[in-house]
């Protein structure tokens, strides 16, 4: 399965639960399932968003976009991470309103086999997404699928909720498990929003690969002296890193290119998409600007 193919599948499942969540919160009176519908909701317009971020992000560079459009998935993550908020403090609005009104859940059964075939769906699709996230290196993806993890978890909370209002008759749970669902939910969408600003201001590449790419520079040293300027980041998939390698004054053009060739190669062959530039100076050479 590809992007695309798992990004539809999150929008069917999503479309189909929020239907019979629907119903089944508004024959029960429950604000937990009715706020798991919501976030099912947000689901859909989250999925949709990831679609269009994959089609997008699959363009390849152009003379406005020299480094392509990979930062289209960050994008996607970053605005799923703002609906994730907005759902959340719409949960703990409704609830604390169910609270003050004393309008409170009138069956369980309902929802607690609503929420079993919830968790069942959900479960399956983050599965797939995950995998499929994982194996293209998806940002939008992996964000879409930690987005329908937190339905899982917070179904897991319904059901629990459900139960045991069940057996104790205690129906004030049921808005304060959505509050909770809801501050889970919250923390979910700090972290994505996290990552994807993360990667939409050019976060250097994880410390790990820099060690490798350090390593691999260090192995032709000598004749290479030195290096300095070596910067990174990450564009949807494809890491970007360039740097400034240092020669004996006396060194050739020619042999100083094959020895930069040399590392592009080893780094390319040790980090998976990753696109290496190299600008050569001599030992001598003074930098007309600070970096």
């Amino acid at each position: 399965m590809n992007k695309v193919r798992a990004a539809f599948l999150a929008i069917g499942v999503s479309i189909f639960l929020v239907i019979f969540q629907v119903i089944v919160g508004l024959k029960t009176n429950s604000i937990s399932i009715i706020s798991d519908a919501m976030h099912s909701t947000m689901d859909v317009f989250a999925s949709t968003i990831t679609l269009i971020a994959i089609h997008f992000a699959k363009k390849p560079a152009d003379k406005c976009h020299n480094y392509g459009h990979g930062k289209y998935e960050d994008l996607a993550a970053a605005i799923q991470s703002v609906l994730i908020f907005i759902v959340s403090i719409t949960i703990i609005t409704q609830a604390v309103l169910r609270i003050y009104h004393r309008s409170l859940i009138t069956e369980t059964l309902p929802g607690i086999i609503m929420m079993i075939v919830s968790i069942t769906l959900h479960g399956a699709a983050v599965l797939v997404m995950l995998k499929v996230a994982k194996k293209e290196k998806s940002t939008a993806l992996k964000a879409n699928a930690l987005h329908l993890l937190t339905d899982v978890i917070t179904s897991i909370g319904v059901i629990v909720g459900l139960i045991f209002i069940r057996f104790t008759g205690l129906r004030l749970i049921d808005p304060i498990v959505a509050i909770v669902v809801a501050l889970i939910i919250i923390k979910t969408g700090y972290d994505i929003g996290k990552e994807s600003i993360s990667q939409l201001l050019d976060r250097s590449l994880s410390q790990e690969d820099i060690d490798k790419i350090k390593g691999i520079i260090d192995s032709y040293s000598p004749p290479a002296l030195d290096y300095h300027h070596l910067r990174s980041r990450k564009v949807g998939i494809i890491r970007q890193v360039d740097l400034h390698l240092i020669f004996p004054d006396d060194f050739s053009l020619t042999e100083a290119h094959d020895i930069s060739s040399a590392i592009e190669r080893d780094i390319h062959n040790t980090i998976s998409d990753i696109r290496t530039t190299i600008h050569l100076e001599p030992k001598t050479h003074k930098h007309p600007y600070k970096w």
